[in-house]
């Protein structure tokens, strides 16, 4: 069985609306800033010059996540699971139900949840996991003497990059 990969990719910078509770509407049509469009074509650059294709990007049906998203796919594939206050399970819900098949998924999620639950997938440990804005983690499945081995296979963020 070949390779997975998975990438918890958290959105880059957006505009600020404090009023705004997390999910509402206000919240759901934040757009990325300048710093933040930059920050999303920099990882993607990365991503796309370190990641195998094919790959499958979701994100959650915020408009940060889209816009990060876009740098990798003209059409992300939207997901409720991966909203600003999904749970954990819900994300680890949408890697489950991915085949297995090769390739990569990238979902493009928010923080607390998306951190936490890439730290889940990767170790098992339900701790709290902060990813900058922009960062990611990298991991990789695969099936090693019978059972299934989990990775790191890199975390990274825009500020590394940009050198």
């Amino acid at each position: 069985m070949p390779n997975f990969h998975v990438i918890f990719w958290r959105h880059a910078e957006a505009e600020d609306l404090p009023e705004a509770p997390q999910g509402g509407d206000a919240d759901l049509r934040r757009a990325l800033t300048k710093q933040g469009r930059r920050d999303a074509a920099l990882v993607a650059g990365w991503i796309k010059s370190q990641l195998p294709k094919p790959w499958t990007v979701i994100a959650s049906p915020a408009q940060r996540t889209r816009q990060t998203a876009q740098h990798l796919s003209d059409y992300p594939g939207i997901d409720q699971r991966l909203r600003p206050d999904a749970s954990m399970a819900e994300i680890l819900a949408v890697v489950a139900e991915f085949p297995r098949d090769g390739g990569a998924l990238i979902l493009v999620g928010h923080q607390p949840t998306l951190g936490r639950a890439g730290l889940h997938w990767i170790t098992g440990c339900d701790q709290q996991f902060s990813l900058r804005k922009s960062g990611l983690l990298w991991a990789v499945e695969r099936n090693r003497d019978g059972g299934v081995q989990r990775s790191l296979r890199a975390c990274i963020s825009a500020d590394l990059l940009a050198g």
